[in-house]
């Protein structure tokens, strides 16, 4: 996974917090100019983080 790809996926996250669970309504093109950079490369990579050590946790103990 690419610093883009986190980037991205940390915008889209962020942007539908904003818009579903605190009911602010910011366009998805605007969204850059709310936040830092560095906050949707984080929200990207802890995101991945968590999904991989998911995975890994499922193929490491419950699969036989």
């Amino acid at each position: 996974m690419s610093y883009i790809t986190a980037k991205r996926l940390g915008r889209v996250l962020i942007w539908a917090w904003n818009k579903y669970v605190k009911k602010t309504a910011i366009p998805y093109k605007e969204i850059d100019f709310h936040y830092p950079d560095w906050v949707f490369y984080l929200t990207g990579l802890v995101f991945c983080g968590i999904a991989l050590g998911i995975i890994l946790f499922y193929f490491a103990f419950w699969r036989t």
